[in-house]
């Protein structure tokens, strides 16, 4: 049976791989993993309820953990690795990438890590050790030492020569740093350009000089966003004096924004606490109820304001009952306007669009746009308040031109605002050195109700005194 799924090329790999973990058969699941990337592999994990995920991780063997370390989660393989004997946990450690070694003994509680420490090589242990020492959300904390270095002054020849001992060892071959005694960066040539010149050309006459490098204590997220900016495949990043510690690869890069993303996502939609690494099916429904809970609950007691606002002006609104009938699209309309400006500035400051000394503009640049929605979409309800409003809806003391009046300022009113506070707020917060995304959470739609009710009957109240 074996046989013919090893010789046939399926169409949907990860469903391959989840049949075989469920399946229970270490020798099933060995002939899947000799056919699909571990990537599938990665996927397939993800969607494994969580009982089931725990039996595969009890049976699977330490070759393919080691084989699969680096795409599984760093709490699967933690779970996985305190029931292999010690020798089985020396293999799948040093079988780890650098980074992912890192990241592994991060998450890992703070006293079981030396245990692990200890049975890492002694290069692996020196290097991890250098990694830790910086922050994980860090451009040093995410960085990899696995590079391809020559020293400057090199003929081709040389350098071949030089690289055939890191060959194994490099995360990235296809870009290499010359650097000098003091591991300062000169320059960088390409393998293939190593590949196709005469034996005796110095390399100064095939590197280019102009590396865009980042220090380590920098934002993990700057270097992404530079790596994507000038299409890098490896991003140096050095130390104070300038001197290479590790690089970041382009994989790293894309894996680095889908956490961001996620991160400032979760963030817009008021959802709290820290996303880590596990996948949607693999977090508990507890631990989805604490980041949840938290925002809701805030939100349900700011959203009373609207409560009492419309209590103070009850007597408007018994009066000209006629108010009810348009107050949900007003409080509305603010909402949504006001969430799409904060979701649109979020997005330009996370890819670096504009910069503090353009805030002005971009303030500007939404009030105009505030204005013309909100007076287009006046003109409309007015439209349909003058000719489509039954006139027994419409107290005898009014006309339809006095509520459509009042219904179309408030509109105008409340875009209005709403867009400037919707692109105000994010602003404000990265002046203030904080999370953006935190202060475009439900809390501008909660913000917006309470100032559209105020706009709304205050607008009813001058215009039928």
């Amino acid at each position: 049976m074996m046989e013919d799924e090893n010789s046939i090329v399926k169409p949907d790999n990860v469903e391959l791989v989840i049949e075989a973990l469920q399946s229970g058969s270490t020798e099933r699941i060995q002939a899947v993993a000799d056919v699909v990337h571990p990537g599938d592999v990665e996927v397939a994990f993800e969607r494994l309820d969580d009982a089931v995920r725990s039996e595969v991780l009890a049976k699977l063997p330490s070759d393919l953990l080691a084989e699969w370390a680096d795409y599984l989660h760093a709490a699967d393989v933690e779970r996985r690795l305190s029931t292999l004997p010690k020798m089985e946990q020396r293999e799948v450690l040093n079988s780890l990438s650098d980074d992912e070694l890192v990241d592994l003994l991060q998450e890992m509680e703070e006293e079981d890590r030396p245990q692990f420490i200890e049975l890492l090589a002694e290069d692996k242990r020196l290097v991890s050790e250098d990694l830790m020492r910086f922050p994980e959300e860090t451009a040093g904390g995410r960085m990899t030492m696995a590079m391809a270095t020559i020293s400057e002054g090199r003929t081709v020849k040389g350098a071949l020569d030089e690289l055939e001992v890191l060959r194994d060892e490099a995360e990235i071959l296809s870009r290499i740093f010359v650097l000098d005694s003091d591991r300062r960066i000169q320059g960088i040539v390409r393998l293939r350009d190593l590949a196709f010149s005469t034996w005796d050309t110095p390399v100064t006459e095939l590197m280019s000089d102009d590396v865009m490098t980042i220090e380590a204590m920098e934002d993990q997220e700057e270097a992404a966003q530079m790596i994507a900016r000038y299409d890098l495949m490896a991003l140096p990043v050095v130390d104070n004096e300038n001197r290479l510690l590790g690089v970041i690869t382009h994989d790293d890069a894309l894996e680095i924004l889908e956490q961001e993303n996620t991160e400032d996502m979760e963030k817009i939609s008021g959802i709290g606490g820290d996303h880590g690494e596990q996948a949607y099916l693999q977090t508990s429904v507890i631990t989805h109820f604490k980041r949840r809970f938290g925002w809701v609950l805030a939100l349900a007691f700011l959203a009373l304001i609207s409560g009492w606002v419309m209590h103070a002006y009850e007597e408007v609104l018994t009066t000209y009952f006629v108010l009810a009938i348009y107050l949900p699209m007003v409080v509305a309309a603010g909402g949504n306007t006001g969430g799409q400006a904060a979701t649109m500035v979020i997005r330009a400051m996370a890819l670096g669009e504009f910069d503090t000394q353009e805030f002005g503009r971009v303030i500007w640049k939404e009030a105009r746009v505030g204005i013309i929605m909100g007076s287009l979409l006046a003109l409309c309800v007015v439209f349909q308040i003058q000719f489509l409003l039954p006139s027994r809806l419409i107290p005898e003391t009014l006309s339809t031109l006095s509520v459509g009046l009042v219904v179309g300022f408030s509109l105008v009113a409340q875009v209005f605002t709403s867009t400037l506070l919707g692109a105000m707020l994010p602003v404000g917060a990265r002046l203030a050195r904080l999370d953006p995304a935190v202060v475009a959470s439900p809390a501008i739609t909660t913000l917006v109700d309470v100032s559209g009710c105020i706009i709304y009957f205050s607008i009813a109240q001058t215009v039928f005194a």
